[in-house]
């Protein structure tokens, strides 16, 4: 199985993080500039569209008024006068032109506005001048009928006031058109005719129309006006001839034209996507829509450029972050691998490691310190557990070979001589008389009544009989009182509360501990009373055992022991148990041992 380390963990997660947060925060940075610099976009286009908007109301409000003012003066009066006299002849087209001359000539191309001017009695003979014309004093005389005005003529005749026809394309100039006419009243308030100007294309796209790449709309930014038709009425950046020529059937163009104001991402008449600025122009007589557009590819250029630093500095600081996270992990990392290295030490049985102290004041300090600590408790406690083994197996040599130098001396001095002595006097039968045979048989068998209970009482020793034939208690009284018998030491055994029945294992092992105690009050305590106490619960069996003797300073840690302490500690444990030796100079002896019964085993 592949690991990875500590450090390429890390790396890794602080990376990612990094990748996280950077991505997190580039997007909302790059989407919040993003939706202000669309806004500060639309907010200028809608301006200009205000703007535009507003002059061209203004522009057509103030040519509403100048024909409204023309069709008041006495001079528009007389011009319909002379168009309706035929007697004069020839000199009523001189008449007109006087009348003309005075005022409107240089009225109508002071402000290059418009393009010709008309005047059209009722019966339909018109007048009409040019502003192209290099005189600007040469009369056109013809028919309404034969001109782009008969419409607004008939409708003003109808219903006398101030109309706006809208573009109309001229057949044989193949040009678009505009017309603005008023109704001419006589002194009794009746319409006479009327007076019509031609609006010049010109002054409109003079208002609508920005090449400028300087004047905020930069490179792709136009503003231009849309008819119901969905043809343009003003001439578009891009596109020449574009008047009443070029098709705008935009979304923008459509909401404007149904009343609509407002500010959208569309796709414009070049299939080009822009941000738009669009509302619907309040002429009367006229549903125009002005629309003020850019690329939205030249509106992001700002955004794209704010992307690209974003993206740059991202870079940056995640190749600055993963050097910064790469040192960190690996001062982070290096007390660990220590740790690691260490650890293994200990599992291949070296137990002289120490990981040198890093100035560190936090966990991973605290964990170096807790190691150092942990590695020289192991070091202790091996070695206290190799001293002990040693001792006990010591103890267990020691105690075998005092069981077997006990077992010759008993049966060479005792069962040996009686074996011997039985021998000699049985030998002694073949010179002695019947009488004295007699009395040598008496004694032989008196010899094998002793010798049969000196095998007796070392097979006591060995293992008594007692302990499996009436049981731990009958064989602890036995014990007490035989030491007490032998040795002048009175003890006393008590029992209570006996209501388990115990184990075989642990019925020999608690008559040998017993015995151990027993035996080292009688070599070492000088005592002259002891106590043995026997009880149990459901869960445990306790063997209390206390002398009134010199005693010895005991501690738990205490290497140099004799072998009966560690034979009694040992067969604790081997039971599970538990022992608490308590003893203090001139102040005696107290152990105290707690057996787990079957089903409180644990181990």
């Amino acid at each position: 199985m592949i690991k990875n380390s500590i450090v390429k963990k890390l790396v890794i997660y602080f990376l990612l993080l990094n990748i996280f947060t950077v991505i997190v925060i580039s997007a909302y940075s790059y989407y919040r500039a993003k939706d202000a610099l669309v806004k500060r976009t639309f907010d200028q286009l809608t301006s200009l569209r205000i703007e535009k908007k507003y002059r061209i109301e203004r522009f057509f409000n103030d040519r509403i008024l100048d024909i409204n003012l023309v069709s008041q003066t006495e001079d528009v009066q007389n011009i319909l006068s002379l168009l309706g006299n035929s007697k004069q002849g020839k000199h009523i087209d001189e008449l007109i032109y006087d009348e003309y001359d005075k005022f409107l000539h240089k009225h109508f191309i002071s402000g290059n506005y418009y393009k010709s001017f008309f005047v059209v009695n009722k019966q339909g003979d018109v007048v009409y001048f040019s502003a192209s014309d290099a005189d600007s004093l040469k009369q056109h005389r013809a028919s309404v009928g034969n001109l782009l005005i008969s419409n607004l003529w008939k409708d003003i005749l109808e219903k006398p006031e101030i109309l706006i026809e809208d573009y109309k394309l001229d057949t044989f100039t193949n040009l678009p058109a505009i017309y603005i006419g008023a109704p001419v009243y006589n002194e009794f308030k009746s319409p006479e005719g009327i007076i019509a100007i031609e609006v010049d294309i010109d002054a409109i796209n003079s208002i609508m129309f920005e090449s400028n790449p300087h004047n905020g709309l930069g490179k792709s930014g136009e503003s231009y006006l849309v008819g119901s038709d969905y043809l343009m009425r003003s001439t578009s950046r891009f596109q020449d001839n574009s008047v009443f020529k070029t098709v705008v059937s935009t979304a923008g163009v459509d909401k404007a034209l149904h009343g609509e104001t407002g500010t959208d991402i569309i796709v414009d008449y070049r299939g080009i996507s822009v941000l738009s600025s669009y509302s619907k122009v309040d002429i009367p007589g006229l549903n125009w829509a002005i629309m003020a557009e850019i690329d939205e590819k030249e509106a992001m250029i700002p955004i794209d450029s704010i992307r690209n630093n974003i993206m740059y500095l991202s870079v940056l600081m995640s190749l600055l972050l993963f050097a910064f996270v790469y040192i960190i992990a690996r001062r982070i990392s290096l007390p660990i691998i220590k740790l690691k290295t260490a650890a293994q030490n200990i599992t291949g049985g070296n137990y002289d490691v120490f990981v040198e102290d890093i100035v560190s004041t936090d966990e991973i300090g605290s964990l170096i310190d807790a190691f150092n600590e942990m590695s020289s408790k192991i070091k202790e406690q091996t070695e206290n557990l190799k001293l002990e083994r040693s001792m006990r197996l010591s103890s267990m040599i020691d105690g075998q070979e005092l069981e077997r130098q006990r077992l010759s001396r008993e049966l060479h001095d005792g069962l040996g001589q009686s074996i011997l002595a039985i021998k000699m006097r049985l030998e002694r039968i073949e010179k002695a008389n019947p009488e004295k045979a007699k009395q040598i048989m008496e004694e032989v068998q008196q010899l094998f009544s002793d010798t049969i209970n000196e095998v007796r009482s070392i097979s006591n020793n060995l293992m008594p009989a007692v302990l499996n034939e009436f049981g731990l208690v009958d064989a602890l009284t036995n014990l007490c009182r035989e030491v007490s018998k032998s040795t002048g030491i009175q003890i006393g055994f008590n029992h209570q509360n006996l209501t388990q029945e115990l184990d075989d294992k642990i019925k020999t092992y608690l008559y040998r501990i017993s015995q151990e105690a027993l035996n080292n009050i009688i070599k070492h305590s000088d005592a002259r009373n002891a106590t043995l106490r026997l009880n149990s619960d459901e869960s445990y069996v306790f063997l209390y055992i206390e002398d009134d003797g010199n005693g010895f300073k005991y501690s738990e840690d205490r290497k140099l022991c004799g072998n009966g302490i560690s034979n009694m500690k040992e067969r604790v444990l081997l039971l599970h148990g538990q022992i608490k030796i308590d003893s203090d100079k001139h102040k005696g002896t107290r152990i105290e041992i707690s057996i787990p019964l079957k089903g409180n085993q644990n181990g």
